[in-house]
């Protein structure tokens, strides 16, 4: 018996413009953030040689987590507005409400839209790692500060799963407002 893939079905007609442009646009903005930063840091490694012997210690190059986190959400904002909410009469409903009445597994469809909303974040997060590693193995060679990336790039995958479980939460608890009324 051939069964409905509720997630190749969602994959296949999903198509949110918005969040492939404000994932383009924070993944360049993180690219030339983590570029100028390690330019500076290793323009000021090189110029501060002498003062690192007398025990100051040279700008780092790292990450900014504000910068990082504010990108993640507006990028995860949009997906999440695309994947779970429609437009009608001038206002923002939840997709899911619109299938109280068909005959359809709301489970199933509310888990396959979670299932694209975390690929999202997982492609921005590992995009964004993806950035600060090789520009840091590019600038700094052997000498770059990989185990300060992972820290912080650690923290960034705390509040990302942090965002990602409210949102879907929400939803969720959206759709279950929809069916109480």
């Amino acid at each position: 018996m051939n069964t409905f893939n509720y997630y190749q079905y969602e994959k296949k007609h999903l198509k949110p413009l918005s969040y492939r442009v404000f994932m383009g646009i924070s993944l360049l903005w993180l690219f030339l953030n983590a570029a100028v930063e390690a330019s500076t840091a290793s323009r000021a490694s090189e110029a501060l040689e002498t003062a690192v012997r007398s025990g100051y210690s040279p700008e780092t190059f790292s990450l900014n987590l504000f910068q990082f986190d504010l990108c993640f959400m507006i990028t995860i904002s949009t997906l999440n507005s695309s994947l779970f909410y429609i437009r009608e009469m001038g206002q923002q409903v939840p997709v899911l409400s619109k299938y109280l009445f068909a005959p359809v597994e709301v489970r199933k469809m509310y888990r396959a839209k979670a299932f694209l909303l975390m690929r999202g974040a997982c492609l921005f997060y590992i995009s964004g790692l993806t950035i600060y590693f090789a520009t840091a193995g590019v600038t700094f060679g052997a000498g770059a500060p990989f185990a300060q990336l992972l820290k912080q790039f650690g923290s960034a995958l705390i509040f990302c799963i942090v965002v990602v479980s409210i949102a879907l939460l929400a939803n969720w608890y959206q759709y279950r407002q929809a069916i109480a009324k």
